[in-house]
């Protein structure tokens, strides 16, 4: 018999659309993929020299430890100055992407039987890390017609003896909602009243439009010690196909998240930790690739809203827009007409928990002229 935690687990929705975007591109079949979270920039130069350099120099041979120190050490100065979380070298581990950094966190803070609430929609691999590490994702359904704000009835509601753990994501993926103050507030006050744990993913934190800015929960000094922070540099600095990324925790969270990292990753190549510590030049760079996010963002999401029978709100963060199709009554069908007739794939609500309404998860990180050609089909369905 299999491992039951792992062998019922669903795919990844956006990761099986990007595949067959590839395959029918294979076939030869004309495809629009804006199903996956993937930056169409290149990594800044500056970056891939120094990998380059890196790779000559000889830098190809285990890095073990929690990651070199110098890359650690801009990481920890970064969250001291930018996030306000009060930290060392010593909280921070360096991880093969963001992804493996939640992993890290949710098998290192739950048995087997213990309880995580997760806010719908939510990125569609939390529950399923979850569920492989033993513990029983419980979904609070944030609703559409509230901006899908965070409110006590969906958390106090949910809280049993079993709860260990909050998965808090924002800049949001899919909706783009960034955590307001109100908001981090009631997360603090339910996470010291209740002594919860939370993982908050902030790996969108650099791409927030409109001037708004990211709370980072482990910046309220009364439950720092209860937050693990997970980001990267896949998405700000490009880098998805680099795969790193990095935790902070408390000193008592990481000793633990660090004997798992030894069995399973034992270090990052350096060659790659070497070039990350380069994301922390690329301020231009970084500032460059949002504003033009931010100027796509406007255009698709004005364009959306001027066909009949569809409803998109200006995400506040990260590159995707969060489509209603007011007509319609199922995400999926609505996603399937839109690959047989039109050739787009977006990714469908009910991937990410959205049962009230039928929304579509559509990534505006491509070009202009895809977009508009996007615009146009989408008119025409």
């Amino acid at each position: 018999m299999y491992n039951k935690f792992i062998s019922g687990l669903e795919g990844s929705s956006s990761v099986e659309l990007m595949l067959k975007a590839e395959k029918m591109r294979k076939e030869g079949k004309e495809v629009i993929s804006l199903a996956g979270g993937e930056p169409d920039f290149d990594t800044p130069d500056r970056i891939i020299n120094k990998a380059i350099q890196s790779l000559n120099q000889g830098e190809t041979h285990y890095a073990v430890g929690q990651g070199i120190f110098s890359l650690r050490e801009r990481i920890a100065e970064k969250l001291r100055n930018e996030n306000n979380i009060m930290c060392t070298p010593e909280n921070v581990i360096v991880t093969p992407g963001g992804k493996y950094g939640i992993y890290m966190a949710i098998a290192s803070l739950m048995n087997v039987g213990d309880e995580a609430i997760v806010f719908a929609p939510s990125w569609v691999s939390y529950c399923p890390i979850i569920r492989a590490c033993g513990g029983k994702p419980i979904i609070s359904h944030l609703q559409y017609d509230d901006n899908y704000k965070i409110k006590e009835e969906n958390i106090i509601p949910y809280i049993t003896e079993k709860t260990k753990v909050i998965v808090v994501n924002y800049p949001n993926n899919p909706t783009g909602r960034v955590l307001s103050k109100e908001e981090a507030e009631l997360l603090r006050d339910v996470t010291e009243k209740y002594n919860l744990h939370i993982v908050s993913d902030e790996i969108y934190e650099k791409i927030i439009y409109d001037g708004k800015k990211n709370i980072s929960l482990a910046s309220y000094s009364n439950i720092a010690d209860r937050v693990v922070t997970v980001n990267g540099f896949s998405k700000c600095a490009a880098m998805t196909g680099w795969r790193i990324g990095y935790t902070v925790a408390s000193a008592e969270i990481t000793k633990v998240m660090y004997k798992l990292y030894v069995h399973t990753i034992t270090g990052l190549s350096p060659f790659i930790q070497n070039a990350a510590i380069e994301v922390f030049h690329c301020d231009e760079e970084i500032e460059k690739m949002r504003t033009i996010y931010e100027y796509r963002r406007n255009y698709f999401v004005e364009e959306l809203n001027k066909v009949e029978g569809i409803e998109c709100r200006k995400p506040e963060g990260a590159f995707y827009a969060w489509v209603r199709f007011k007509s319609e009554k199922n995400s999926k069908k609505v996603c399937e007409r839109l690959l047989d007739k039109y050739g787009i794939i977006g990714v469908d609500g009910l991937s990410y928990g959205e049962q009230q309404y039928p929304c579509v998860r559509f990534s505006f990180a491509s070009d202009m002229e895809i977009l508009r050609t996007v615009i146009k089909k989408i008119g025409e369905v």
